[in-house]
């Protein structure tokens, strides 16, 4: 996205709800072109024995029409155990919460949501 201070602000409102959220998920942001554009990293936390945490990815908009689009990357490997289940469950609420979070803050900061 271009690097304007609306983004620049929705960017920093972003990383500070994922840290609110405690979920472990951490927001950077990435400049490119001498800093002309910016973009979102999300990192996703370690997976630990209570929940097993899916990648978030955030879509760029390198043309203008400040859009926002957000990706929750699922694998499944056959039929899990209900341990494994519950904590591929709880990894999945984490993020759907924080994309849902993430939307909100780019609605209210006008940008389209796609």
């Amino acid at each position: 996205m271009k690097n304007t201070p609306e983004v620049q602000r929705m960017f920093d409102q972003m990383s500070e709800i994922a840290e609110h959220l405690t979920s472990g998920y951490r927001i950077e942001t990435t400049r490119y072109c001498e800093g002309e554009y910016v973009s979102l990293r999300i990192r996703k936390p370690a997976d630990t024995e209570w929940a097993v945490y899916p990648e978030i990815y955030f879509s760029d908009d390198w043309y203008g029409i400040e859009s926002v689009r957000f990706g929750i990357a699922t694998t499944g490997y056959g039929d899990h155990s209900l341990r494994q289940a519950q904590r591929v469950t709880t990894g999945l609420l984490a993020a759907t919460n924080l994309v849902q979070n993430l939307y909100m803050i780019a609605e209210v900061a006008g940008f389209t949501i796609k």
